[in-house]
């Protein structure tokens, strides 16, 4: 029993939907992976459980948070497993905090036994959950910019550096050396002139940071440099509020939980949104009544939903202040508090199309299909594009080429090169798709315009060989039979009737032209 669980879950959890890169082993841990968002899925080989001679009822995820004790999250049936991205299927988890995650997964079974037991759980899968984007502060500093990045899972080659006169709409990326997390930059400029400045930063999840923009050199009313001392002496706002994290949605009408933490014996007659909008004051969008009270033992009845609409797309800051039953509540937010939460609304799929389909031959296992493409949107996910295939443009279901890819030619366009390796495949058609992190999903099926500009799904072919034969010899009525004795049939219809000699056979009509000779 403990044998085929640990090769079923080894399979299980061997890898998550779309996940990012992962970062070196420690200390012989597991590997961890690292996801930005607070939903994350687990894949589980339904089919391959099924097989099993010993097939449990139903499974069990446990999940542990910083390496404490692991904790039941959801159980399902084996064919109950919920849909994740890519036609997987799995288990849905989704995590309060961030934090350093690790998975296992339980068999019970029809007699209420377990396997492994609840006291030998190991972890199987281990996923960093990083939601929160790196904070980057930037000041001037004459001709030159100094800047400091703060991030728990911070990317050490995902500092970039970008300039441009104000009279530009393109940014240049500074290329001349690798940038640290804390350092600094100068340009010889000449007289008169300004120079626009800012800085990304990427953490090991995707996630991106910018800091606001600032120009060089400085106006007279703009401080210069950092103040001194160890990063803990930084203004960091408010202390007492949470630090901002991001979240995605692709609909203007969405709600914003809050979760009480402690209240008083009068208990929460009320919850206050604001909203920070883009160059903006905090606005207060609605007080909202409510009852809570210490002596509710439900989780649930200790948090909030709040409903917001937003008029377009664009990135808002929120900030919920709760209102005891005696009237007591914390100061409005001022301008320099920063949100509780962002939430970026992004109801826009992405753009992408596959520029190019060329078949070539060369494989080991068959030809090569090199796929091109394109794909633009401003908060892709990591690795956000899939590559399938299928024989029906029009299909429900595609198969997989690839999934998890990213845009590797430049921030825009990718390429992939496929082995086709079933030898019976010789035309299909090639699907693209990709997705936000607002679960916005864009996609295009590879074809040829049409005379009036529209867009025809093409198949592709990759059988690029031509047929060749030889003739070997000419057959007619007076073929000798061949080997074994016995006489050819006669096609069918034909009576008994002996055939003409070959002097009897009727001859060509006059002024016919003479067959030619043979080689």
């Amino acid at each position: 029993m403990r044998r085929e669980h640990a090769l079923v879950v080894a399979g299980c959890l061997a890898a998550c939907a779309a996940l990012a890169p992962p970062a070196r082993p420690q200390d012989g841990d597991l590997q961890p992976y690292f996801w930005p968002h607070r939903t994350v899925g687990i894949p589980v080989d339904a089919d391959r459980i099924a097989k099993l001679p010993n097939k449990p009822s139903s499974l069990q995820l446990y999940y542990s948070v910083n390496r404490s004790a692991f904790q039941k999250g959801p159980k399902l049936p084996p064919d109950g497993m919920q849909q994740l991205d890519g036609g997987k299927k799995g288990f849905l988890f989704a995590a309060e905090r961030d934090g350093d995650y690790e998975f296992t997964v339980q068999f019970v079974y029809p007699d209420g036994s377990t396997s492994p037991r609840s006291d030998e759980l190991t972890p199987q899968q281990r996923i960093v959950i990083d939601a929160t984007p790196p904070a980057v502060r930037l000041q001037p500093s004459n001709n030159g910019v100094e800047w400091r990045t703060t991030d728990d899972n911070l990317d050490p080659a995902g500092v970039t550096l970008q300039c441009k006169w104000p009279t530009s709409q393109e940014w240049t990326t500074v290329t001349e050396r690798a940038f640290r997390a804390s350092d600094t930059y100068a340009w010889k400029l000449p007289p008169g002139k300004v120079l626009e400045v800012r800085v990304q930063a990427r953490d090991r999840a995707g996630n991106e940071g910018v800091s606001p923009v600032v120009k060089i050199p400085p106006d007279a009313a703009t401080g210069v440099g950092f103040p001194k001392g160890p990063v803990a002496d930084w203004p960091q706002g408010n202390p007492n509020l949470p630090a901002p994290r991001i979240d995605y949605v692709n609909t203007l009408k969405f709600d914003v939980d809050y979760a009480i933490q402690r209240m008083g014996r009068s208990g929460v007659q009320a919850a206050h949104l604001f909203v920070l909008k883009s160059q903006g004051n905090w606005e207060l969008v609605k007080r909202f009544p409510v009852r809570l009270m210490p002596g509710d033992k439900d989780p649930q009845a200790q948090s909030l939903s709040l409903p917001y609409e937003a008029k377009e797309e664009g990135t808002y800051g929120f900030y919920v202040l709760p209102e005891s039953g005696a009237g007591k509540k914390g100061d409005d937010p001022r301008r320099e508090d920063p949100p509780m939460l962002y939430v970026v609304v992004d109801t826009t799929m992405p753009y992408v199309q596959i520029t190019g389909v060329q078949a070539k031959k060369g494989g080991a296992r068959g030809p090569i299909v090199e796929i091109t493409w394109k794909a633009a949107d401003p908060n892709l996910m990591p690795q956000p594009i899939s590559l399938e295939w299928s024989l029906d443009a029009k299909a429900a279901k595609w198969n997989e080429i690839k999934y998890r890819l990213d845009n590797n030619l430049t921030r825009d366009t990718g390429r992939y090169a496929w082995e086709v390796p079933d030898e019976n495949l010789w035309k299909f058609y090639v699907r693209i798709r990709a997705v936000d992190k607002a679960s916005n999903t864009g996609e295009h099926v590879w074809g040829l315009r049409d005379p009036d500009g529209k867009n025809a799904p093409a198949e592709v072919i990759v059988d690029l060989d031509t047929p060749s034969g030889t003739i070997n010899k000419a057959r007619g009525g007076n073929t000798p039979s061949p080997p074994g004795g016995g006489s050819p049939k006669p096609p069918t219809g034909s009576d008994s009737a002996p055939r003409a000699a070959p002097t009897d056979l009727p001859k060509p009509p006059t002024g016919s032209p003479a067959l030619p000779a043979l080689p």
